[in-house]
């Protein structure tokens, strides 16, 4: 299972700038961000998330996450230049505190 976060050409240049390759190219130009998640992950961002999908047929991705979790998974990345996986376990345990 995964989370992808699509990246405006703006947040694609500064990550690059910093040389924090981790954005895939998809769809003409387009890029974003993969994250491979663990069942248990996948379950606790469910919890969090009430409203996220699991789409687990077609894309294998967790669909309909809040935009203020995937930009404060960004916003960790490019502050703290860490990998995308370790930034994603931040945002949740600062999502669980609020």
């Amino acid at each position: 299972m995964k989370i992808y976060i699509w990246l405006s050409e703006e947040m694609s240049k500064k990550l690059e700038e910093l040389g924090l390759n981790y954005a895939r190219e998809v769809l003409g130009g387009m890029k974003r961000i993969e994250i491979e998640l663990e069942q248990d992950i996948v379950e606790e961002i469910v919890k969090l998330f009430p409203n996220a999908k699991v789409d687990s047929s077609t894309t294998k991705s967790i669909e309909l996450l809040p935009k203020s979790f995937k930009n404060e998974i960004l916003r960790i990345i490019v502050e703290k230049r860490i990998e995308p996986k370790k930034a994603l376990l931040e945002a949740i345990k600062s999502f669980k505190g609020k």
